[in-house]
Formats: C-alpha cells, structure tokens, sequence
C-alpha cells in the first residue's frame, strides 16, 4: 500500500467528528431561526371565545409567510399593547355583513354562512346595521359568539390585513388535540 493510498483510508479524528457536528448542529439551529423568523410561529390560545374549536391553552402553529387572509380561516391579530387576538375571518374588503338580531344568523353579501362551527347560548352583542369592511382590511368573529371580543365591538372593528400575524395551520398541544385546523367555512 503506497502512502497516497493510505491517506484516503484514513479514519477521521475525533476532533474532525466533533467539529463536523458542530457544523451540522449550527447550520440546522441557523435553518430553524430563519424558519421562525420568517415563516413560521407558535402561539397559544388565551381565553374561550373560540370554544369548540380552539380550547384555551391549545398550542398552534403559525403560517405568516405570504399569507392572504381568506374566509374562514383562524388567524391571529397584533393588537399594540394589548394580548393578540385569535379569531375567525368572515368578511374581506368590500364585503358587506350583517347580523341578523332575532336570529343570529350572520348574512355576508345578502347570502347565509353556513357556520356548524358556531357556539353560544344567547348573544351578549349584535349589530345594528350591516357593515362593508373597508379596502385592506377583514371583519373577524370568534367561534364562540357570546365570549367574543371581534369585529362586532366598535373598539375592534375591521381588522387591517397588515395587523395579522398569520393563519392557524396546525395544534401541536395539548397531545389529545395534535393535528391540523381545519376551516370549516363554505
């Protein structure tokens, strides 16, 4: 065996292993910040307004990332100062909603939402005139209709697209609960 054989069958140290991990193990944490940074967060429910489909202390997985906010889906609204809300989009700009007051029934565009994911016993608050959402902005309900702070209450109002910080993709915990959110919304 002449030497130059011998080189390219040498075994690497211990040392060129444990700096290979190293390598490996910071270009993986780099790859994980960037997807959190830019892509991806994780947040948590606080509080029941939307009861059943999301329970106060479900853990969820954020899209933000060319995000286009789209009826039906769960997203979570920046509110400066103040805890982020997680809520239901109903309507988008230029939409117009309205709620009828004896019977609940949310009219957007003149047509019934059929909304099986609805929850509550007697409202607390309606409104009292339909409303067109303005342009870059979306109006948002929680789930649970009597324990909701959204879009109905003049200090919400309609949201500005550019507050949301993304979709509700995935519950992640509690581990009974683990799968994805789905938006129930035709």
């Amino acid at each position: 065996m002449n030497a130059e054989s011998a080189q390219k069958t040498k075994k690497p140290s211990w040392f060129e292993n444990v700096l290979d991990f190293v390598e490996i193990a910071v270009f993986a944490l780099v790859m994980v910040a960037v997807l959190f940074a830019f892509f991806i967060r994780v947040v948590a429910v606080d509080g029941d307004s939307m009861n059943d489909t999301l329970i106060h202390g479900d853990n969820l997985i954020l899209v933000k990332a060319f995000y286009t906010p789209d009826y039906g889906d769960i997203v979570v609204i920046s509110r400066e100062g103040n805890t982020p809300l997680i809520k239901r989009v109903i309507a988008k700009e230029n939409d117009t909603i309205y709620i009828d007051p004896v019977t609940h029934e949310v009219f957007l565009n003149d047509k019934v939402l059929n909304e099986p994911y609805v929850h509550y016993d007697n409202l607390i608050y309606d409104m009292k005139a339909p409303v067109t959402v303005p342009e870059g902005h979306v109006f948002v309900m929680g789930d649970h209709r009597n324990n909701s702070y959204d879009s109905r209450k003049e200090s919400v109002g309609c949201v500005s697209v550019d507050d949301i910080v993304g979709k509700a993709v995935w519950r992640f915990l509690p581990a009974e609960s683990f799968g994805g959110i789905y938006d129930n919304m035709e």
